[in-house]
């Protein structure tokens, strides 16, 4: 199987507060509180944003959050739960049952194209197999899991705020970061620029330039 991505949720303006019509209008109007009345005034601006963002004042991008549905193999989510600005809800290998499971849709191949990739396939259907032995006999659910690889598949839930998921795409998806990740990076970024064209702009340009996030 291959990962992949879906947008679930974004932070949304409350019903009847009529000079906020969606995201972007949040984080401005909390930006413009740094100025105070006079700047809320001139609501409507949205290229302010990123004349904050390039002058490094990113705070407001703080007071939105994107959720994702990201399905991948248990090596991803290993690296994305290390970001702590985050929350998460993962699939439990304690609770899921993997004994009608196809190798083919359980497992993630590092590169299918690699003449390694039938040694992964062969390792995966044994430890499957192996699992499902185990399983037949009685084993829990909890206790079988100890034989299952990091390929296998998960699926978790993920939410950041803007300003976090512009860090973590930034080290992300760098051409240094493992490839999966990068796939899964990449994936977002591209949900996330389509829809916040003023917030991640510059992160794509850095991530073509090879720049890392510094923090």
């Amino acid at each position: 199987m291959r990962p992949s991505v879906r947008l679930l949720t974004t932070t949304q303006p409350v019903e009847g507060v009529d000079f906020l019509t969606d995201e972007l209008d949040i984080i401005e109007y909390a930006g413009r509180w740094d100025y105070g009345p006079k700047s809320i005034a001139k609501m409507g601006d949205r290229e302010v944003i990123q004349r904050w963002i390039k002058a490094g004042h990113e705070s407001m991008l703080e007071m939105v959050d994107a959720t994702f549905f990201i399905e991948c193999s248990r090596v991803v989510t290993h690296e994305l739960v290390r970001h702590r600005i985050a929350s998460y809800q993962q699939e439990s290998q304690r609770f899921v049952e993997y004994g009608d499971e196809d190798p083919e849709d359980l497992f993630v191949i590092p590169d299918e194209a690699s003449p390694f990739a039938k040694t992964y396939e062969n390792v995966n259907y044994e430890l499957l197999k192996t699992y499902k032995q185990l399983r037949m006999n009685g084993v829990s659910k909890q206790e079988a899991r100890y034989v299952l690889p990091n390929s296998t598949r998960t699926r978790i839930i993920v939410k950041m705020n803007l300003r976090e998921w512009r860090h973590v795409l930034r080290l992300r998806a760098h051409p240094s970061a493992q490839p999966e990740m990068q796939e899964v990076a990449n994936a977002i970024l591209e949900v996330l620029e389509d829809r916040y064209p003023e917030v991640f702009a510059d992160v794509r340009r850095d991530v073509a330039a090879g720049t890392r996030a510094v923090r």
